[in-house]
């Protein structure tokens, strides 16, 4: 069983600037990722507006940036993820994004699946 790290106690101070939908949503968004990989070590980035996560072996995998209407998941190396289902936005050269509007647009498999993806890749990248 692998321990859980430390969490950011800035995170209910950034989502407080938010409306209750948005913190709502960031907080299962969340959830899902620290009950999927325990190791993560999160980190709250006031400039960056931003909790990250980062994996001992991947390094830096993804953030959630909560907005003034949604929340979106960025992944570090989304661009190279498969995503068949074209479930990730964005068309720059390196990060994609799983957007959510609503607590209830959270699917945690679909996280879960995109975040098992990021650690693979990461280490994977790391190990080069």
């Amino acid at each position: 069983m692998v321990a859980a790290m430390p969490r950011d106690p800035g995170v209910e101070q950034l989502l407080a600037e938010h409306p209750d939908a948005v913190a709502t949503t960031a907080q299962r968004v969340r959830s899902t990722l620290l009950t999927a990989h325990p190791q993560l070590e999160e980190r709250v980035r006031t400039g960056w507006h931003s909790i990250n996560y980062r994996d001992p072996r991947a390094g830096f995998v993804c953030a959630i940036f909560p907005g003034a209407d949604r929340v979106q998941l960025v992944f570090e190396h989304g661009a190279r993820l498969p995503d068949p289902g074209g479930r990730l936005s964005g068309t720059g050269r390196q990060v994609r994004t799983l957007e959510f509007r609503d607590e209830g647009d959270v699917e945690p498999d679909v996280v879960v699946h995109f975040l098992d993806l990021a650690v693979d890749l990461g280490a994977a990248l790391r190990a080069r």
